[in-house]
């Protein structure tokens, strides 16, 4: 049955605070993406736990989830009574999936991790096992015989059964939101580089989308899976992703096609700047669902019929026709053109 939680909410009231946990799920899904990119998965954030990573196969059934409770900390962590009351609530998680009442694989199965941005030492007498820079991940299962004892000494009857699936685990980020924010950058440019136009952008992208679903309440404090308004879905991220990266193949091709475009589109040489700037400006307000009327032309242009269209040109030429004799806009010459240039392209793309 469903999960009712005094403090499921607690994120929304202090969403302030939760920078470090949005940070580390946006890192782990750069670390996890060339892996997960084709999957269907889903991220939530403040459902269950900080937040998980679920894996659904071709049935849209649950097979796999990764949850993380995320403690950013200014000293290294030891066994002892904090971290005992951190290891039984982690442990609990894994019972309150069980019993959620989302349709699930027959060999479904979840890992709990504690993450942190400090060492971690499980030591039991003179046997320590240590996760930190050096060594980034250690599963229960892996860990010495002695220390594991130790670790069951924290369970009772009903959390016992989920030691197995509890993970250990450090990321490389530190207690400064601004420093974490420039590292996300760092990786973001790594793994997209010159693919994505403008990185900064995209990594703030991306935390709004997780910010979105964090500041929605749950509802009567009842945590469930199936609640879609606490999920960020693959296919929105992909498609954030592809506007992103459309971005970028639309300056290049601009560039590469700007005399024969201009021409089609009318464009003085001396208003090619401004034209530049609300071209790159349409693709941000692509994103944005409340620029109603950005939405409507893009729509526009998609449904336009392009099959006997056989190049680039011929394919805007006709999209700027059907746009004159069909659509009226109160946007500006220059503008309506970068928007209609920058939703052929899009639209394009995403076909």
């Amino acid at each position: 049955m469903s999960k009712i939680k005094p403090y499921s909410n607690a994120g929304v009231d202090g969403s302030g605070g939760y920078e470090f946990q949005k940070h580390c799920a946006l890192y782990i899904f750069l670390e996890k993406y060339e892996n997960i990119k084709d999957s269907k998965y889903f991220i939530c954030l403040e459902h269950h736990e900080d937040f998980l990573f679920c894996y659904l196969d071709e049935s849209e059934l649950l097979k796999n989830i990764d949850t993380y409770q995320a403690k950013k900390s200014t000293k290294n962590w030891a066994l002892n009574d904090d971290f005992k009351d951190i290891i039984k609530k982690i442990l609990q998680v894994g019972i309150d999936l069980k019993n959620d009442p989302t349709p699930k694989t027959n060999n479904y199965i979840h890992n709990l991790h504690f993450l942190t941005n400090q060492k971690i030492t499980l030591k039991d007498k003179k046997i320590i096992n240590t996760i930190s820079d050096r060594d980034t991940k250690k599963k229960y299962s892996n860990l010495y015989q002695e220390v594991k004892q130790k670790l069951l000494t924290y369970t009772d009857n009903n959390t016992v059964k989920e030691i197995n699936n509890l993970v250990f685990s450090y990321i490389d980020l530190v207690n400064s939101p601004n420093s974490n924010f420039e590292r996300l950058i760092g990786k973001f440019n790594i793994l997209f580089g010159n693919t994505i136009l403008d990185h900064k952008a995209s990594v703030e992208t991306l935390l709004s989308l997780f910010r979105n679903v964090e500041n929605t309440l749950n509802k009567g404090n009842i945590v469930k899976l199936m609640d879609k308004s606490k999920r960020v879905e693959s296919a929105k991220i992909n498609q954030t992703l592809t506007v992103l990266t459309t971005k970028q193949k639309a300056f290049n091709e601009w560039r590469e096609l700007k005399d024969k475009y201009a021409e089609l589109l009318k464009i003085p040489i001396r208003e090619h700047s401004s034209f530049e700037l609300e071209f790159k400006n349409a693709f941000d307000y692509f994103k944005d669902l409340e620029q109603v009327e950005h939405q409507k032309i893009k729509n526009f242009v998609k449904d336009i019929d392009l099959s006997e269209c056989f190049t680039q040109e011929s394919g805007l030429k006709k999209v700027i026709e059907e746009f004159e004799y069909k659509h009226n806009t109160q946007f500006n010459n220059i503008s309506i053109k970068a928007i209609l240039l920058a939703s052929y392209i899009q639209t394009r793309e995403e076909n």
